[in-house]
Protein backbone atom coordinates (compact mmCIF):
# COMPACT_ATOMS: atom_id res chain seq x y z
CA UNK A 1 0.00 0.00 0.00
CA UNK A 2 1.69 3.40 -1.13
CA UNK A 3 0.77 5.89 1.52
CA UNK A 4 1.99 9.88 0.89
CA UNK A 5 1.47 13.10 2.64
CA UNK A 6 -2.04 13.48 1.19
CA UNK A 7 -3.39 10.62 2.99
CA UNK A 8 -1.14 9.55 5.76
CA UNK A 9 -3.54 11.42 8.82
CA UNK A 10 -6.29 8.72 6.99
CA UNK A 11 -3.80 5.35 6.99
CA UNK A 12 -1.87 6.23 10.07
CA UNK A 13 -4.20 4.42 12.39
CA UNK A 14 -4.52 1.24 10.55
CA UNK A 15 -0.64 1.42 9.80
CA UNK A 16 -0.10 1.91 13.72
CA UNK A 17 -3.29 -0.89 14.25
CA UNK A 18 -0.49 -3.15 11.63
CA UNK A 19 2.10 -2.52 14.17
CA UNK A 20 0.58 -3.12 17.06
CA UNK A 21 -0.92 -6.71 16.11
CA UNK A 22 2.30 -8.07 14.38
CA UNK A 23 4.86 -10.43 15.24
CA UNK A 24 7.50 -8.28 13.93
CA UNK A 25 8.27 -5.63 11.87
CA UNK A 26 10.50 -5.71 8.52
CA UNK A 27 12.00 -2.61 7.78
CA UNK A 28 13.97 -0.99 4.46
CA UNK A 29 14.85 2.52 3.51
CA UNK A 30 15.95 4.13 0.44
CA UNK A 31 18.70 7.31 0.61
CA UNK A 32 20.18 10.19 -1.09
CA UNK A 33 23.24 8.80 -1.32
CA UNK A 34 25.78 6.19 0.42
CA UNK A 35 29.13 7.63 1.56
CA UNK A 36 31.36 10.95 1.00
CA UNK A 37 34.71 9.34 0.09
CA UNK A 38 38.06 10.02 0.62
CA UNK A 39 38.09 9.52 4.60
CA UNK A 40 35.10 7.88 4.94
CA UNK A 41 35.68 4.83 2.79
CA UNK A 42 35.21 1.33 3.71
CA UNK A 43 38.29 -0.53 4.97
CA UNK A 44 39.18 -4.05 6.16
CA UNK A 45 41.31 -2.08 8.91
CA UNK A 46 38.20 -0.03 10.41
CA UNK A 47 37.46 -1.17 14.21
CA UNK A 48 33.79 -0.63 15.14
CA UNK A 49 34.03 2.97 16.39
CA UNK A 50 35.95 3.88 12.67
CA UNK A 51 33.61 2.53 10.92
CA UNK A 52 30.27 4.10 12.80
CA UNK A 53 32.20 7.35 12.85
CA UNK A 54 32.89 7.18 9.30
CA UNK A 55 28.66 6.41 8.62
CA UNK A 56 28.20 9.12 10.96
CA UNK A 57 29.50 11.92 8.93
CA UNK A 58 27.57 10.03 6.00
CA UNK A 59 24.64 9.74 7.89
CA UNK A 60 24.41 13.93 8.78
CA UNK A 61 24.93 14.64 5.07
CA UNK A 62 22.26 12.57 3.70
CA UNK A 63 19.08 11.52 4.03
CA UNK A 64 16.16 9.08 3.97
CA UNK A 65 13.70 9.06 0.33
CA UNK A 66 11.65 5.95 0.94
CA UNK A 67 11.02 3.97 3.79
CA UNK A 68 9.19 0.77 3.62
CA UNK A 69 7.45 -1.36 6.75
CA UNK A 70 6.07 -4.76 6.68
CA UNK A 71 4.00 -5.85 9.60
CA UNK A 72 3.83 -9.63 9.72
CA UNK A 73 0.72 -10.42 11.47
CA UNK A 74 -0.03 -13.98 12.46
CA UNK A 75 -3.48 -15.41 11.54
CA UNK A 76 -4.67 -18.75 12.56
CA UNK A 77 -1.65 -20.81 10.62
CA UNK A 78 -0.28 -18.05 8.43
CA UNK A 79 1.36 -15.06 8.34
CA UNK A 80 -0.26 -12.18 6.74
CA UNK A 81 1.60 -9.15 5.53
CA UNK A 82 0.63 -5.73 5.80
CA UNK A 83 3.16 -4.29 3.83
CA UNK A 84 3.36 -0.35 3.44
CA UNK A 85 5.44 2.01 1.06
CA UNK A 86 6.15 5.83 1.77
CA UNK A 87 8.22 8.43 -0.25
CA UNK A 88 9.57 11.37 2.90
CA UNK A 89 10.80 14.69 2.36
CA UNK A 90 11.75 16.76 4.93
CA UNK A 91 10.25 19.02 6.60
CA UNK A 92 10.94 22.66 5.97
CA UNK A 93 9.09 25.60 8.34
CA UNK A 94 10.63 28.22 10.57
CA UNK A 95 14.19 27.22 12.27
CA UNK A 96 13.65 24.01 10.67
CA UNK A 97 15.00 23.74 7.61
CA UNK A 98 17.25 21.21 6.55
CA UNK A 99 20.00 20.74 4.22
CA UNK A 100 21.23 17.57 2.88
CA UNK A 101 23.26 16.01 0.14
CA UNK A 102 22.15 14.01 -3.34
CA UNK A 103 24.88 11.47 -4.51
CA UNK A 104 24.68 11.03 -8.04
CA UNK A 105 24.94 7.46 -8.67
CA UNK A 106 22.54 6.79 -5.26
CA UNK A 107 19.90 8.60 -7.55
CA UNK A 108 21.03 6.85 -10.80
CA UNK A 109 20.92 3.47 -9.22
CA UNK A 110 17.08 4.79 -8.12
CA UNK A 111 16.22 6.02 -11.42
CA UNK A 112 16.89 2.72 -12.34
CA UNK A 113 14.80 0.61 -10.66
CA UNK A 114 11.79 3.21 -11.51
CA UNK A 115 12.07 5.08 -8.47
CA UNK A 116 9.36 8.37 -8.64
CA UNK A 117 11.28 11.45 -7.99
CA UNK A 118 8.44 13.52 -8.62
CA UNK A 119 6.36 11.54 -5.96
CA UNK A 120 9.34 11.95 -3.98
CA UNK A 121 9.81 15.80 -3.84
CA UNK A 122 5.52 16.72 -4.34
CA UNK A 123 4.16 13.76 -2.31
CA UNK A 124 7.10 12.95 0.55
CA UNK A 125 5.45 12.74 3.90
CA UNK A 126 7.91 15.04 5.79
CA UNK A 127 9.47 14.00 8.97
CA UNK A 128 11.24 15.42 11.67
CA UNK A 129 13.82 14.20 14.83
CA UNK A 130 13.19 14.83 18.86
CA UNK A 131 15.03 18.07 18.51
CA UNK A 132 13.95 19.48 15.47
CA UNK A 133 10.64 18.63 17.27
CA UNK A 134 11.74 20.58 20.03
CA UNK A 135 12.11 23.80 17.80
CA UNK A 136 9.32 23.57 16.27
CA UNK A 137 7.53 23.45 19.18
CA UNK A 138 8.97 26.28 20.33
CA UNK A 139 8.49 28.32 17.26
CA UNK A 140 4.90 28.12 16.88
CA UNK A 141 4.58 28.79 20.50
CA UNK A 142 6.21 32.50 20.18
CA UNK A 143 3.56 32.92 17.11
CA UNK A 144 6.45 34.00 14.83
CA UNK A 145 4.38 32.29 11.99
CA UNK A 146 4.38 35.14 9.99
CA UNK A 147 8.27 35.62 10.13
CA UNK A 148 10.99 35.91 7.98
CA UNK A 149 10.65 32.72 5.53
CA UNK A 150 7.25 31.81 6.67
CA UNK A 151 6.52 34.78 4.26
CA UNK A 152 7.28 32.48 1.18
CA UNK A 153 3.93 32.89 -0.21
CA UNK A 154 2.62 35.37 -3.04
CA UNK A 155 2.12 38.84 -1.15
CA UNK A 156 -0.15 39.93 -3.68
CA UNK A 157 -2.20 37.18 -2.77
CA UNK A 158 -2.01 38.02 0.83
CA UNK A 159 -2.92 41.56 -0.02
CA UNK A 160 -5.83 40.75 -2.01
CA UNK A 161 -7.26 37.93 1.08
CA UNK A 162 -7.19 41.00 2.95
CA UNK A 163 -9.00 43.96 0.77
CA UNK A 164 -11.48 40.78 -0.06
CA UNK A 165 -12.23 40.38 3.62
CA UNK A 166 -12.49 43.93 4.25
CA UNK A 167 -14.95 44.63 1.85
CA UNK A 168 -17.45 41.75 3.27
CA UNK A 169 -16.82 42.96 6.83
CA UNK A 170 -17.89 46.62 6.44
CA UNK A 171 -21.52 44.60 5.75
CA UNK A 172 -21.12 41.75 7.50
CA UNK A 173 -23.00 41.56 11.10
CA UNK A 174 -22.48 39.56 13.70
CA UNK A 175 -22.43 35.59 12.88
CA UNK A 176 -22.12 35.54 9.56
CA UNK A 177 -19.18 33.63 7.60
CA UNK A 178 -17.36 33.82 4.25
CA UNK A 179 -15.26 31.41 2.47
CA UNK A 180 -12.69 33.38 0.86
CA UNK A 181 -9.86 30.83 -0.05
CA UNK A 182 -11.09 27.46 -1.45
CA UNK A 183 -9.02 24.36 -1.02
CA UNK A 184 -7.41 23.95 -4.24
CA UNK A 185 -5.67 19.98 -3.28
CA UNK A 186 -2.54 22.04 -4.05
CA UNK A 187 -2.23 24.55 -1.25
CA UNK A 188 0.03 23.88 1.74
CA UNK A 189 -1.78 23.80 5.01
CA UNK A 190 0.59 26.20 6.78
CA UNK A 191 -0.28 28.73 4.11
CA UNK A 192 -4.01 28.55 5.86
CA UNK A 193 -1.95 29.19 9.07
CA UNK A 194 -0.36 32.29 7.71
CA UNK A 195 -3.29 33.57 6.46
CA UNK A 196 -5.01 32.90 9.44
CA UNK A 197 -2.87 34.95 11.35
CA UNK A 198 -2.81 37.73 9.16
CA UNK A 199 -5.91 38.46 8.97
CA UNK A 200 -6.48 38.14 13.03
CA UNK A 201 -3.95 40.40 13.77
CA UNK A 202 -5.66 42.90 11.55
CA UNK A 203 -9.04 42.59 12.28
CA UNK A 204 -10.19 42.50 15.84
CA UNK A 205 -13.44 41.05 15.53
CA UNK A 206 -13.29 38.34 12.95
CA UNK A 207 -12.22 34.46 13.93
CA UNK A 208 -10.70 32.51 10.89
CA UNK A 209 -10.83 28.87 10.54
CA UNK A 210 -11.23 25.92 8.42
CA UNK A 211 -14.22 23.84 7.00
CA UNK A 212 -14.21 19.97 6.87
CA UNK A 213 -13.32 20.54 3.08
CA UNK A 214 -10.04 22.28 4.29
CA UNK A 215 -11.65 25.49 3.02
CA UNK A 216 -10.48 28.85 4.99
CA UNK A 217 -13.44 30.65 6.50
CA UNK A 218 -14.06 34.28 8.19
CA UNK A 219 -16.82 34.80 10.60
CA UNK A 220 -17.72 37.98 12.18
CA UNK A 221 -17.86 37.45 16.53
CA UNK A 222 -18.00 39.28 19.03
CA UNK A 223 -14.87 39.92 21.51
CA UNK A 224 -16.08 37.37 23.98
CA UNK A 225 -16.41 34.86 21.36
CA UNK A 226 -13.49 35.37 19.75
CA UNK A 227 -11.63 34.94 23.37
CA UNK A 228 -13.08 31.98 23.53
CA UNK A 229 -12.64 30.80 20.52
CA UNK A 230 -8.68 31.74 21.27
CA UNK A 231 -8.86 28.81 23.93
CA UNK A 232 -10.19 26.48 21.91
CA UNK A 233 -7.46 27.34 18.56
CA UNK A 234 -4.48 24.87 19.97
CA UNK A 235 -6.65 22.49 16.98
CA UNK A 236 -5.28 24.19 13.99
CA UNK A 237 -1.78 24.49 15.54
CA UNK A 238 -1.96 20.71 16.28
CA UNK A 239 -2.90 19.84 13.00
CA UNK A 240 0.21 21.96 11.44
CA UNK A 241 2.47 20.33 13.88
CA UNK A 242 1.19 16.85 13.17
CA UNK A 243 1.47 17.48 9.47
CA UNK A 244 5.12 18.82 9.83
CA UNK A 245 6.42 16.32 12.95
CA UNK A 246 4.81 13.35 9.68
CA UNK A 247 6.42 9.97 10.03
CA UNK A 248 8.00 10.90 13.19
CA UNK A 249 4.93 10.26 14.98
CA UNK A 250 4.51 6.69 13.14
CA UNK A 251 8.07 6.37 14.49
CA UNK A 252 6.95 7.03 17.96
CA UNK A 253 4.66 4.03 17.19
CA UNK A 254 7.47 1.83 16.50
CA UNK A 255 9.12 2.95 19.73
CA UNK A 256 5.90 2.10 21.65
CA UNK A 257 5.16 -1.29 20.69
CA UNK A 258 8.98 -2.29 20.33
CA UNK A 259 8.30 -5.39 18.33
CA UNK A 260 11.81 -7.19 17.10
CA UNK A 261 12.54 -5.12 13.86
CA UNK A 262 13.99 -6.55 11.04
CA UNK A 263 15.92 -5.63 8.01
CA UNK A 264 18.78 -6.60 5.50
CA UNK A 265 22.09 -5.12 5.85
CA UNK A 266 20.38 -2.93 7.68
CA UNK A 267 23.44 -0.90 10.02
CA UNK A 268 22.90 1.99 7.25
CA UNK A 269 18.75 1.90 7.95
CA UNK A 270 19.55 1.67 11.49
CA UNK A 271 21.78 4.95 11.80
CA UNK A 272 19.86 6.95 9.65
CA UNK A 273 16.46 6.30 11.59
CA UNK A 274 18.22 7.10 14.20
CA UNK A 275 19.23 10.20 13.41
CA UNK A 276 16.35 11.74 10.85
CA UNK A 277 13.29 10.36 13.53
CA UNK A 278 14.88 10.39 16.68
CA UNK A 279 17.94 12.18 17.29
CA UNK A 280 21.02 13.69 16.34
CA UNK A 281 23.87 10.42 16.20
CA UNK A 282 25.97 10.57 19.36
CA UNK A 283 29.47 11.09 19.10
CA UNK A 284 30.28 7.93 20.31
CA UNK A 285 29.43 4.43 19.08
CA UNK A 286 28.87 3.02 22.59
CA UNK A 287 26.66 5.83 23.62
CA UNK A 288 24.91 4.79 19.71
CA UNK A 289 24.02 1.24 21.17
CA UNK A 290 23.16 1.86 24.58
CA UNK A 291 20.24 4.32 23.39
CA UNK A 292 18.99 1.85 19.80
CA UNK A 293 18.86 -0.96 22.62
CA UNK A 294 16.18 1.12 24.63
CA UNK A 295 14.55 1.77 21.20
CA UNK A 296 14.33 -1.32 19.88
CA UNK A 297 15.18 -4.17 21.91
CA UNK A 298 15.50 -6.99 20.00
CA UNK A 299 16.78 -6.29 15.67
CA UNK A 300 17.50 -9.40 13.64
CA UNK A 301 19.32 -8.69 10.06
CA UNK A 302 18.41 -11.19 7.80
CA UNK A 303 22.09 -10.65 5.85
CA UNK A 304 23.83 -11.87 8.66
CA UNK A 305 21.48 -15.12 9.13
CA UNK A 306 21.69 -15.86 5.26
CA UNK A 307 25.78 -15.52 5.67
CA UNK A 308 25.37 -18.07 8.78
CA UNK A 309 23.33 -20.54 6.52
CA UNK A 310 25.54 -20.34 4.05
CA UNK A 311 28.52 -21.63 5.47
CA UNK A 312 26.16 -24.24 7.00
CA UNK A 313 26.01 -25.53 3.39
CA UNK A 314 22.81 -26.78 3.06
CA UNK A 315 21.56 -28.53 -0.47
CA UNK A 316 19.48 -25.47 -1.33
CA UNK A 317 21.97 -22.98 -3.12
CA UNK A 318 21.41 -19.77 -1.03
CA UNK A 319 22.83 -16.31 -1.74
CA UNK A 320 23.38 -13.18 0.64
CA UNK A 321 21.73 -10.84 -1.21
CA UNK A 322 18.21 -9.88 -0.45
CA UNK A 323 16.86 -10.16 -3.98
CA UNK A 324 18.47 -13.53 -4.89
CA UNK A 325 17.69 -15.01 -1.46
CA UNK A 326 13.93 -14.21 -1.89
CA UNK A 327 14.01 -15.90 -5.35
CA UNK A 328 15.29 -19.02 -3.91
CA UNK A 329 13.37 -18.59 -0.52
CA UNK A 330 10.02 -18.58 -2.61
CA UNK A 331 10.85 -21.13 -5.15
CA UNK A 332 8.59 -24.06 -5.41
CA UNK A 333 12.41 -26.21 -4.23
CA UNK A 334 12.54 -23.21 -1.41
CA UNK A 335 9.36 -23.38 0.35
CA UNK A 336 9.32 -27.36 0.22
CA UNK A 337 12.85 -27.92 1.24
CA UNK A 338 11.46 -28.43 4.66
CA UNK A 339 7.74 -29.86 4.82
CA UNK A 340 5.49 -27.50 6.74
CA UNK A 341 6.74 -24.31 5.86
CA UNK A 342 4.63 -20.96 7.05
CA UNK A 343 1.98 -19.94 4.73
CA UNK A 344 2.48 -16.31 3.86
CA UNK A 345 0.29 -14.06 2.11
CA UNK A 346 -0.67 -10.34 1.40
CA UNK A 347 -3.27 -9.15 3.65
CA UNK A 348 -6.62 -7.32 2.18
CA UNK A 349 -5.65 -4.32 0.62
CA UNK A 350 -2.46 -5.23 0.48
CA UNK A 351 -2.05 -7.15 -3.08
CA UNK A 352 0.57 -4.53 -4.59
CA UNK A 353 3.36 -7.16 -3.63
CA UNK A 354 1.73 -10.41 -4.83
CA UNK A 355 3.79 -13.26 -5.80
CA UNK A 356 3.99 -12.21 -9.66
CA UNK A 357 5.34 -8.92 -8.76
CA UNK A 358 8.85 -8.12 -8.33
CA UNK A 359 10.22 -4.20 -7.78
CA UNK A 360 13.65 -4.83 -6.03
CA UNK A 361 14.65 -1.51 -4.31
CA UNK A 362 11.35 -0.10 -3.44
CA UNK A 363 11.31 0.07 0.27
CA UNK A 364 8.32 -1.32 0.53
CA UNK A 365 9.01 -4.40 -1.14
CA UNK A 366 12.15 -4.76 0.16
CA UNK A 367 10.66 -4.71 3.64
CA UNK A 368 8.22 -7.58 2.54
CA UNK A 369 11.05 -9.39 0.91
CA UNK A 370 13.27 -8.89 4.12
CA UNK A 371 10.53 -10.47 6.62
CA UNK A 372 9.69 -13.43 4.05
CA UNK A 373 12.64 -14.79 3.95
CA UNK A 374 13.18 -14.36 7.23
CA UNK A 375 10.41 -16.60 8.38
CA UNK A 376 11.61 -19.20 5.68
CA UNK A 377 14.63 -19.47 7.17
CA UNK A 378 13.65 -19.51 10.87
CA UNK A 379 11.84 -22.61 9.52
CA UNK A 380 15.05 -24.31 8.05
CA UNK A 381 17.20 -23.24 11.04
CA UNK A 382 13.99 -25.09 13.36
CA UNK A 383 14.21 -28.23 11.54
CA UNK A 384 17.88 -28.57 9.96
CA UNK A 385 18.81 -32.51 10.50
CA UNK A 386 15.74 -33.72 11.86
CA UNK A 387 13.55 -36.00 10.14
CA UNK A 388 10.65 -35.27 8.17
CA UNK A 389 8.59 -37.45 10.22
CA UNK A 390 9.40 -35.25 13.20
CA UNK A 391 8.48 -31.89 11.38
CA UNK A 392 5.58 -29.85 12.35
CA UNK A 393 3.72 -26.47 12.43
CA UNK A 394 6.17 -24.11 14.41
CA UNK A 395 5.05 -21.04 16.83
CA UNK A 396 6.95 -17.77 15.99
CA UNK A 397 8.35 -17.94 19.80
CA UNK A 398 9.85 -21.22 18.80
CA UNK A 399 11.65 -19.43 15.95
CA UNK A 400 12.43 -17.03 17.84
CA UNK A 401 14.06 -19.50 20.03
CA UNK A 402 16.30 -21.42 17.62
CA UNK A 403 17.21 -17.41 16.30
CA UNK A 404 18.55 -16.37 19.85
CA UNK A 405 22.29 -16.15 18.43
CA UNK A 406 21.17 -14.18 15.69
CA UNK A 407 19.64 -11.68 18.07
CA UNK A 408 20.74 -8.25 17.99
CA UNK A 409 24.06 -8.50 15.52
CA UNK A 410 23.93 -6.58 12.66
CA UNK A 411 26.27 -7.12 9.21
CA UNK A 412 29.18 -4.87 8.13
CA UNK A 413 30.94 -5.02 5.11
CA UNK A 414 35.04 -4.63 4.79
CA UNK A 415 35.60 -4.61 8.25
CA UNK A 416 38.09 -5.41 10.81
CA UNK A 417 34.85 -7.90 12.10
CA UNK A 418 32.16 -9.40 10.50
CA UNK A 419 28.90 -7.96 12.24
CA UNK A 420 28.20 -5.70 14.79
CA UNK A 421 27.00 -7.03 18.55
CA UNK A 422 24.26 -4.66 20.03
CA UNK A 423 23.52 -6.33 23.22
CA UNK A 424 27.36 -6.91 24.16
CA UNK A 425 30.54 -6.25 23.93
CA UNK A 426 32.32 -6.15 20.48
CA UNK A 427 34.78 -9.60 19.43
CA UNK A 428 38.06 -8.60 18.30
CA UNK A 429 39.42 -7.96 14.54
CA UNK A 430 38.80 -11.34 12.92
CA UNK A 431 41.02 -10.11 9.50
CA UNK A 432 44.43 -12.10 9.18
CA UNK A 433 47.06 -9.74 8.40
CA UNK A 434 49.98 -9.65 6.11
CA UNK A 435 53.40 -7.85 6.83
CA UNK A 436 54.95 -7.28 3.28
CA UNK A 437 58.38 -4.99 3.28
CA UNK A 438 61.00 -4.42 0.63
CA UNK A 439 63.79 -6.88 0.15
CA UNK A 440 66.26 -3.69 -0.83
CA UNK A 441 66.08 -0.01 -0.08
CA UNK A 442 65.57 0.63 -3.80
CA UNK A 443 62.13 -0.96 -4.45
CA UNK A 444 59.55 1.07 -2.44
CA UNK A 445 56.22 0.20 -2.25
CA UNK A 446 52.95 1.68 -3.77
CA UNK A 447 49.45 1.39 -2.38
CA UNK A 448 47.89 1.23 -5.23
CA UNK A 449 50.11 -1.01 -7.00
CA UNK A 450 50.27 -3.39 -4.06
CA UNK A 451 46.28 -3.57 -4.22
CA UNK A 452 45.96 -4.30 -7.92
CA UNK A 453 48.68 -6.84 -7.85
CA UNK A 454 47.51 -8.74 -4.13
CA UNK A 455 43.51 -8.54 -4.90
CA UNK A 456 43.69 -11.59 -7.68
CA UNK A 457 43.89 -13.62 -3.91
CA UNK A 458 40.77 -12.39 -2.71
CA UNK A 459 40.12 -8.77 -0.49
CA UNK A 460 42.41 -6.95 0.65
CA UNK A 461 43.47 -3.09 1.62
CA UNK A 462 46.79 -2.29 2.52
CA UNK A 463 48.38 0.51 5.07
CA UNK A 464 51.61 1.55 4.16
CA UNK A 465 53.78 2.46 7.03
CA UNK A 466 56.70 3.71 5.38
CA UNK A 467 57.79 3.22 1.50
CA UNK A 468 59.59 -0.50 2.52
CA UNK A 469 56.89 -1.80 4.86
CA UNK A 470 53.04 -2.27 4.57
CA UNK A 471 50.67 -4.44 6.21
CA UNK A 472 47.95 -6.05 4.66
CA UNK A 473 44.58 -6.80 6.02
CA UNK A 474 42.85 -9.31 4.17
CA UNK A 475 39.44 -10.76 3.83
CA UNK A 476 39.99 -14.43 5.47
CA UNK A 477 42.99 -17.04 5.96
CA UNK A 478 42.59 -18.23 2.55
CA UNK A 479 43.76 -15.20 1.01
CA UNK A 480 46.34 -14.52 3.74
CA UNK A 481 48.01 -17.91 2.98
CA UNK A 482 48.26 -17.70 -0.58
CA UNK A 483 49.50 -14.53 -0.45
CA UNK A 484 52.24 -15.87 2.39
CA UNK A 485 52.86 -19.16 -0.47
CA UNK A 486 52.87 -17.37 -3.48
CA UNK A 487 55.50 -14.65 -2.84
CA UNK A 488 57.64 -16.82 -0.35
CA UNK A 489 60.51 -16.77 -3.17
CA UNK A 490 60.16 -13.15 -4.83
CA UNK A 491 62.68 -11.48 -5.47
CA UNK A 492 61.29 -7.95 -4.72
CA UNK A 493 59.54 -8.13 -1.13
CA UNK A 494 59.00 -10.63 2.19
CA UNK A 495 55.57 -11.29 2.91
CA UNK A 496 55.16 -12.56 5.97
CA UNK A 497 52.02 -13.35 8.56
CA UNK A 498 51.60 -10.81 10.89
CA UNK A 499 52.86 -10.79 14.03
CA UNK A 500 53.04 -7.90 16.47
CA UNK A 501 55.72 -9.04 18.46
CA UNK A 502 58.32 -9.50 15.27
CA UNK A 503 56.20 -6.65 12.90
CA UNK A 504 54.74 -3.58 14.94
CA UNK A 505 56.56 -0.31 15.09
CA UNK A 506 55.40 0.32 18.43
CA UNK A 507 56.02 -3.30 19.91
CA UNK A 508 58.93 -4.13 18.75
CA UNK A 509 61.46 -0.86 19.97
CA UNK A 510 59.74 -0.87 23.22
CA UNK A 511 61.12 -4.54 23.48
CA UNK A 512 64.11 -3.11 22.31
CA UNK A 513 63.99 -0.61 24.94
CA UNK A 514 62.98 -2.70 27.63
CA UNK A 515 66.01 -5.15 26.75
CA UNK A 516 68.30 -2.08 26.95
CA UNK A 517 66.98 -0.63 29.92
CA UNK A 518 67.01 -4.26 32.10
CA UNK A 519 71.12 -4.87 30.57
CA UNK A 520 71.77 -1.33 31.89
CA UNK A 521 70.18 -2.12 34.97
CA UNK A 522 71.46 -5.44 35.35
CA UNK A 523 75.40 -4.01 34.97
CA UNK A 524 74.72 -1.08 37.37
CA UNK A 525 73.42 -3.72 40.04
CA UNK A 526 77.01 -5.64 39.58
CA UNK A 527 78.90 -2.61 39.89
CA UNK A 528 77.37 -1.18 42.43
CA UNK A 529 78.03 -4.79 44.36
CA UNK A 530 80.92 -5.18 43.47
CA UNK A 531 82.09 -1.17 44.35
CA UNK A 532 80.37 -2.35 47.76
CA UNK A 533 82.80 -5.43 48.43
CA UNK A 534 86.32 -3.58 47.45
Amino acid sequence: MEVNKHNFEEYLPKISESISKSEFIAIDTEFTGLNLGGETKNSLFDSIEDRYNKLRESTKQFTISQIGISAFLKKNDRYVAHTYNMYLFPAAYGPVDVRFMVQASSFEFQRRYDFDFNKYVYEGISFMNEDQEKQLKAFLKRREITAGVERDIDENLVQDVCSEVAEWHTKAEVGDSHTILKYDGARKIKYNYVFQNELRSRFKDIWTSTDGDKNLVVTKVTPEEKEQKMTLEKSESSELSNSLLGFRRLFLVLLEHKKPLLGHNMLMDLLLIYDKFHKPLPAHYKDFKTELNKMFPLIIDTKHVSTNLIRMKLDLKFNSSLGLLYKVLNSPEGQHFVIHSPVIEHGEEFERYNHETYLPHEAGYDAYMCGYCFLRLCHIMTFNGVPSTEVVPCTFTRYMTVMKRFHNKVNIIRASVNELDLASSESKSQRPLVFVQSKSSSYQLNAYKLAREFSKFGTVDIRLQDNTKALVATGNKYCANDLVRNYRNDKRMYVQHYSRWRHSPYIRPALWTGVVLSGGLCLLALWSNRKNNT
